[in-house]
């Protein structure tokens, strides 16, 4: 791809991410200089990950994301937003990956967002249910492996195949609730971290383990 013309997917892929998040209630960004900034840092961001010669930084964006008040969830709905545009000009998978990875190295900076059933950001405390306890199918039900990746292999905790494994698979669509752009964000930063773990791991077959079984879009 030339400079003309990721520049123009790159003013493009802004543009409608910023078309789209002013829409949504999760993302009050405030007033005009909010957006006139997140729009140059978003650019920046775009420029470098279309040009892999250049290396993704966070900590600009990290300062932008906290002074605009974002939090998990709100980058989150961001990245959605930002890579459901990127797929629209068919940038390639390495670009989307290194989106990716930078999205969730900086997702890791912000707060999570405050869920409902807590006060003065504590849990409220719940009734104890002691039918629960004395419940003999529930106290003797034997409990389910959990999928989990298990760096620096990056088999599966729950069932010792590579991950994701088909059921983990099944369990991220779910777990997504069909929002692909997002699940491909958090399969993009676990594809990056493998390959820093496993140097020798072949990259068309990485991206096939991490992303090819991703539902397409129907058109």
């Amino acid at each position: 791809m030339d400079s003309t013309e990721s520049d123009r997917v790159v003013r493009l892929a802004v543009a409608e991410t910023l078309a789209r998040v002013a829409s949504e209630d999760g993302l009050a960004l405030g007033g005009t200089d909010a957006v006139r900034s997140l729009d140059g840092a978003l650019r920046e961001v775009l420029r470098r990950a279309l040009d892999d010669r250049v290396p993704l930084t966070t900590p600009r964006f990290v300062d932008l994301c906290r002074d605009l008040g974002l939090n998990r969830d709100s980058l989150d709905l961001l990245g959605h937003h930002l890579l459901t545009a990127l797929l629209t000009h068919h940038v390639g998978p390495d670009a989307l990956i290194r989106v990716g990875a930078l999205l969730g190295t900086v997702r890791r900076y912000l707060p999570a967002a405050l869920r409902p059933g807590r006060r003065n950001d504590r849990p409220v405390p719940r009734r104890r249910d002691g039918r629960a306890d004395n419940n003999v199918v529930g106290r003797y039900r034997p409990r389910l492996p959990e999928h989990l990746p298990s760096p620096p292999s990056w088999t599966c905790t729950g069932c010792g195949r590579d991950w994701p494994c088909a059921t983990k698979q099944s369990q991220l669509l779910a777990e997504f609730g069909g929002a692909r752009a997002a699940l491909a964000v958090y399969l993009g930063s676990c594809l990056v971290a493998a390959a820093q773990d496993l140097p020798t791991l072949p990259l068309p077959g990485a991206r096939l383990r991490f992303l090819g079984w991703l539902p397409r879009a129907r058109i």
